[in-house]
């Protein structure tokens, strides 16, 4: 699905309608928004959850890096031996700080490409374009 930045826009807030807009959730650390959760209750309850029950390292973004598809990432297994790599926008990538990307780059390599006319005319973004696959390998059966 798509959303982007969930409509949002410097002057405009509207609501997200799905959490791949505003948060990744990886291996060892999770990418979020909290500044689009309003309510204090549901923001510090997902925080919680993601640094203390999960133990993921939190990476905040803000809602101006949502506008340019940051939360949009997705951190995909590579074959053969499912070495862990960010995927994202250039346009995502351009918005990170760069504590961010460093933060990031300690956990995995980042894979970033220009995807302008789909988030311009898509309104999606790199994980958008992706299926996540959940899957065991299978046996050689030979």
């Amino acid at each position: 699905g798509g959303g982007g930045g969930g409509g949002r826009t410097a002057a405009v807030r509207v609501p997200i309608y799905h959490t791949n807009v505003m948060m990744c959730v990886a291996d060892r650390y999770a990418v979020v928004c909290l500044d689009c959760i309003d309510d204090p209750t549901e923001r510090n309850l997902l925080q919680r959850v993601l640094e203390h029950d999960l133990h993921k390292t939190l990476i905040p973004l803000t809602e101006a890096q949502i506008a340019n598809f940051a939360g949009n990432m997705l951190q995909v297994g590579t074959a053969p031996h499912h070495t862990p790599v960010l995927v994202m926008s250039a346009a995502a990538r351009a918005s990170l700080t760069p504590a961010q990307e460093q933060q990031l780059l300690a956990f995995n390599p980042i894979v970033s490409a220009p995807l302008d006319v789909i988030e311009a005319l898509g309104g999606g973004s790199a994980r958008c374009m992706l299926a996540e696959i959940f899957l065991s390998a299978r046996q050689s059966t030979s």
